[in-house]
């Protein structure tokens, strides 16, 4: 607030303190109770850690970018090449044997000996404004969260926490319907809480009442 409505209100008494529970900030008055600002888990209690890539070239602003990047994986006969353009971590490398994701048809050979074809580029949300396309390949992604693959649907909704770095800019908390990478303008990413337990729509994931 500023100019009259700021005196006003701080000549009023009722200086806002800011309160932080979560990931999701609230504004709660001087003295108030903290109960008054309830966890967003305790809201949503189911929760999962945000997907993380492992590297860069799984992630693009297109799919036809994306095939590009696979065929080039794919047309690399020299192992040594392959390994560079793949960029090994230590949770997935070219010999990484790991099943598809739900929902998804993609293969499961190592890369190593065979890549076969491009898996279909899916949309996410990237941060809380940007849109991006990914691979949706498990032997790519260092932490795919299958659990979190297994209820995308039209039917499901994901609130974002993006975590809280003090006096960085941007939201606190973003809702999409596409599936969110978790990623964080504050450069610490928070937990994703799924609207529905299941797919379909089925089992909202809300605290009783």
């Amino acid at each position: 607030m500023n100019g009259d409505r700021a005196r006003r209100y701080h000549a009023g008494g009722n200086q806002a303190q800011p309160t932080v529970r979560e990931g999701l900030r609230v504004t709660a008055k001087q003295g108030a109770p903290e109960a008054a600002a309830p966890r967003l888990s305790d809201l949503m209690p189911w929760s999962v850690a945000p997907l993380r890539p492992g590297r860069s070239w799984v992630m693009g602003p297109d799919p036809a970018t994306l095939r590009v990047r696979w065929q080039a994986l794919a047309d690399a006969a020299d192992p040594a090449v392959r390994e560079r353009l793949f960029r090994p971590s230590r949770a997935r490398t070219l010999h990484s044997a790991v099943g598809q994701l739900p929902g998804q048809d993609t293969g499961t050979a190592r890369l190593a000996r065979a890549v076969g074809r491009c898996p279909e580029p899916v949309r996410i949300l990237h941060g809380p404004f940007d849109r991006q396309w990914l691979l949706p390949d498990h032997r790519l992604l260092d932490a795919a969260r299958p659990e979190l693959w297994r209820v995308a649907d039209e039917h499901q909704l994901f609130l974002v926490e993006l975590g809280h770095v003090p006096q960085a800019g941007g939201p606190a908390v973003v809702c999409s319907a596409l599936l969110p990478d978790g990623r964080s303008p504050a450069g610490r990413p928070g937990r994703i809480h799924p609207l529905y337990r299941r797919p379909g729509g089925v089992e909202p994931n809300l605290a009783p009442a």
